[in-house]
């Protein structure tokens, strides 16, 4: 499908006429599925066919030459990857702490009460602490990474981070 049949479908779809969606969706319906089938989380078809459907909508045909060439169906289709990209990522961020981080610490300490001191002493942490202290010290990221994560600053990040040690050192007793 050419630049000047994807700019007209989608100027129809941006006024409401979804008569020729479907007929854009097949375009795109093999990478869609494509994704899916590489992705290990589930809704990545749905996800991503409700990408297709938001970048439709603010697509600025304007900037796209009414012609012969592919550019704008190019265009979508790395949209489209890229897409899969940040969601894959942002599930695989998931699951890292979605897995148990409290039981990731508590695997490697060796006696069962100071497993069970460690679990008490991140629980009197704020969500966002224990986040930020687990991601750093038991997964290795760094504070620009965990801001990303966390969606803060470094300098948040940095800080989070120091007050839940704070805290921690205050109830291990260890000033």
């Amino acid at each position: 499908m050419y630049n000047s049949e994807i700019i007209r479908i989608i100027k129809e779809i941006q006024s409401h006429n979804m008569s020729h969606f479907g007929e854009l969706y097949d375009v795109f319906s093999v990478l869609i599925r494509h994704f899916d089938y590489k992705s290990d989380f589930e809704d990545a078809s749905s996800e991503l066919s409700l990408f297709l459907l938001e970048l439709i909508y603010s697509l600025d045909t304007d900037k796209f030459i009414s012609d012969g060439s592919e550019a704008l169906k190019r265009y979508i289709a790395v949209s489209l990857r890229n897409r899969y990209i940040a969601l894959s990522k942002r599930k695989t961020a998931r699951k890292c702490e979605i897995s148990g981080l409290e039981e990731n610490i508590s695997s490697a300490i060796i006696d069962q009460d100071e497993k069970l001191a460690l679990k008490e002493g991140l629980r009197l942490l704020s969500a966002q602490q224990r986040k930020a202290i687990v991601l750093r010290h038991i997964y290795g990221f760094s504070d620009a990474e965990i801001a990303d994560r966390l969606g803060i600053t470094r300098q948040a990040v940095n800080r989070l981070g120091n007050r839940g040690i704070k805290t921690l050192r205050q109830y291990f007793g260890i000033l």
